[in-house]
């Protein structure tokens, strides 16, 4: 008995020093953490915090300003919503990627909850459900899967490769319904996303607000925007439903889902997997058409703005391609000038400035600073590709900063390590979207001369639209060029493609 007492004594006393210690262990790291400052930034008013600090106008140039006075990271906080803006890419990468456990959630974006774009699996939480449409996604385009539609992309204009990849539909041209509706729901996604656009991400419980009270437009443009956000996943997607239903539905993402899981009918298809699919095809859809798009719009601008490259680029095709034929993906790896453009292009306009905010799970120690959980971690894309270290004139056009001796240069920076995002939140479509836009300006710059319009008296007009960083979504604003087929032989090669 009293060996057994003595044993109960010290294994006693043994757990309550490992405990004691536990705590004193917490104690300290809880003091370390409160010890540790918050990021840089503007001085915070009472109860609202930083809000008149965040742009609603030229968004992601602001920030790049107000990072200038504070430093690469900075701190805000607008009604105790902490934010931090990320302006460097070395922070970017330790915080983004290196930690991405704990840094690749989302914040909760009311807005999309009342519009009906909770669907849209890039702005959903780090959860389950986001995990299984990235799957799903990723099947279709990770980097061996891409080359399948090497075909489609030689036969297809903008756009028109991702309507005929995910439903099987020819694009006769950009007035095409379907891309009509991809493009407003992008510009939807723009709106949504952008960050301090609307009051209720401030304050959720003004959800419950009803539409007709005052100073709720949030409301009545989440009713406005709904049905144009459903057709998005639903009209091109009920065009293969009803293919599949008569028999005749081209092969294609849809189809191959739909297949799959109803072995040969779509009969078979659970709602629950028919909404899932609904959903990917859908994202597949907004974002392939609208990135397209405004990278191939921000490439004709920097023909006409900068011809001296235009030329150097048809040079290299002339050379390599010959008069005989069209680009395709068997020069890709001999035209150094063109991937160098397609680079530039990639960095000299940037499609999503701040990307797609993060949130962090757990709370983050960097260089000494303290980052709280819950956190919205803003990169600001557009700044790290404008750079002045990295990329020397950076508001300068010039494909030759990625080229050494006529050959890419590695040493210099990839814009397309960080233009698709970071860490587990890195965009699953950017091999498609890069060999769609690599084809693309391939292809334009061996048939055609882009060049600026000409005015009553023959000259040639300047062409400088102004650039909208209002939204989450950048773009030029339209503008005019002429195409005009470089000889032709050229415009014969166009003719006899199609």
């Amino acid at each position: 008995m009293l060996a057994t007492s003595l044993v109960d004594i010290i294994l006693s006393t043994a757990c309550l020093l490992v405990v004691a210690a536990l705590g004193a262990s917490l104690v300290r790291r809880r003091k370390e953490a409160s010890s540790m400052r918050l990021p840089p930034g503007p001085r915070p008013l009472p109860l609202i915090g930083n809000l008149f600090d965040m742009p609603t106008k030229n968004v992601a140039p602001t920030f790049h300003q107000i990072c200038r006075n504070y430093g690469d990271i900075v701190y805000l906080s607008v009604f105790g919503q902490s934010t931090v803006v990320i302006d460097s890419y070395d922070a970017a990468v330790e915080l983004l990627e290196q930690r991405s456990l704990q840094t690749s959630d989302r914040p909760r974006l009311v807005m999309a909850e009342l519009a009906g774009l909770a669907w849209e699996f890039s702005v959903e939480g780090y959860t389950p459900a986001w995990r299984r449409s990235r799957r799903t996604f990723h099947e279709f385009f990770h980097q061996g899967a891409v080359r399948q539609y090497h075909s489609t992309h030689q036969r297809e204009t903008v756009g028109g490769a991702v309507m005929d990849t995910v439903y099987g539909i020819d694009v006769v041209d950009d007035k095409n319904r379907y891309v009509a509706i991809a493009r407003r729901g992008a510009e939807i996604f723009g709106e949504i996303t952008t960050p301090g656009r609307f009051l209720v991400e401030l304050f959720p419980s003004l959800a419950g607000v009803p539409a007709w009270f005052p100073g709720a437009q949030f409301q009545r443009d989440a009713k406005a925007w709904t049905q144009e956000l459903l057709a998005v996943k639903s009209v091109a997607f009920d065009k293969v439903v009803d293919q599949m239903a008569r028999g005749c539905a081209p092969r294609c993402m849809a189809h191959d889902l739909m297949e799959r899981v109803g072995k040969g009918g779509e009969q078979d298809v659970s709602k629950e997997d028919e909404e899932h699919f609904r959903d990917v095809t859908g994202i597949a859809y907004v974002a392939g058409v609208d990135t397209t798009y405004t990278l191939m719009t921000a490439f004709f601008l920097a023909m006409i703005k900068f011809p001296d490259h235009q030329r150097r680029a048809q040079a290299e095709l002339d050379a390599v391609v010959g008069p005989d034929r069209l680009p395709d993906f068997s020069d890709r790896d001999s035209l150094s000038y063109v991937n160098a453009m397609l680079k530039e292009c990639v960095r000299w306009h940037t499609v999503l400035p701040l990307a797609i905010p993060h949130a962090t799970t757990h709370g983050q120690e960097y260089n000494g600073l303290r980052i709280p959980a819950g956190s919205v971690l803003l990169a600001n894309v557009w700044a790290m590709a404008h750079d002045p270290v990295a990329y020397p004139n950076p508001d300068s056009f010039s494909p030759e900063r990625f080229l050494k001796d006529g050959q890419l240069d590695g040493s210099v920076r990839d814009p397309l390590k960080f233009q698709f995002g970071f860490g587990r939140r890195i965009c699953p479509g950017r091999h498609y979207a890069l060999d769609s836009a690599f084809l693309m300006i391939a292809s334009v710059l061996h048939v055609f001369d882009i060049k600026p319009p000409v005015g009553q008296d023959g000259t040639p007009m300047k062409v400088d639209p102004h650039i909208n960083f209002d939204s989450a979504l950048s773009h030029p604003d339209s503008f005019q060029c002429r195409i005009v087929p470089r000889s032709p032989g050229k415009e014969a090669l166009v003719r006899q493609a199609h």
